[in-house]
């Protein structure tokens, strides 16, 4: 549900008072609900691995493993919060809290598990991206007004974006549904 407010002058000018150009609600995060047969290859997977490495006296490992598992889990089991996401004309805001433009360097559109988003790369140690989740119909609207203060970049895949993609390709974990 996306609202606009459009101003007479440009919606960028005068940056004294704080004026919601765009703004939407939509989930913080993207979400996707694995079956039982993922957590029973995961966790079967994860057993196996355990037992190799402990053998290896690698148990620090295995705690790493398992607290990166359990944090996976709880990502994709809770429901994520319905928040408002605003671009005014001094930065955007993600749910409660704002980036300045000052702070962000670029923008790019892409996906975001099943959702559309829209990325925002910051200048800050944390969080070094910022993604907002949205409607695929506001994708233009955004655009078109985001430019106006950041440079619109094309995101190329990396080394571990291909990487991974052939590992789930040759190694799935789940069915694929089609």
């Amino acid at each position: 549900m996306a609202k606009e407010k459009t101003a007479k002058s440009s919606e960028f000018s005068n940056t004294n008072e704080e004026r919601d150009i765009f703004s939407w609600q939509a989930p913080e995060r993207s979400l996707r609900k694995r079956d039982k047969d993922f957590w029973i290859t995961v966790l079967s997977t994860y057993f196996l691995t355990s037992i190799i490495l402990i053998f290896a006296k690698e148990t620090f490992l295995v705690f790493a493993i398992g607290a990166a598992i359990f944090l996976y889990y709880a990502l994709t089991t809770v429901e994520p919060q319905i928040i408002i996401n605003k671009i005014t004309n001094r930065g955007i805001y993600f749910g409660s809290i704002f980036y300045d433009w000052r702070d962000l360097a670029n923008f790019w559109f892409g996906k975001s598990g099943e959702r559309e988003a829209l990325f925002f790369e910051t200048y800050l140690r944390f969080p070094r991206q910022v993604s907002l989740i949205i409607e695929a119909k506001d994708k233009d609207k955004l655009k078109d007004l985001v430019v106006k203060k950041l440079p619109l970049v094309k995101q190329e895949p990396t080394f571990i974006d291909k990487a991974s993609k052939w590992l789930m390709e040759k190694l799935p974990l789940e069915d694929k549904k089609n």
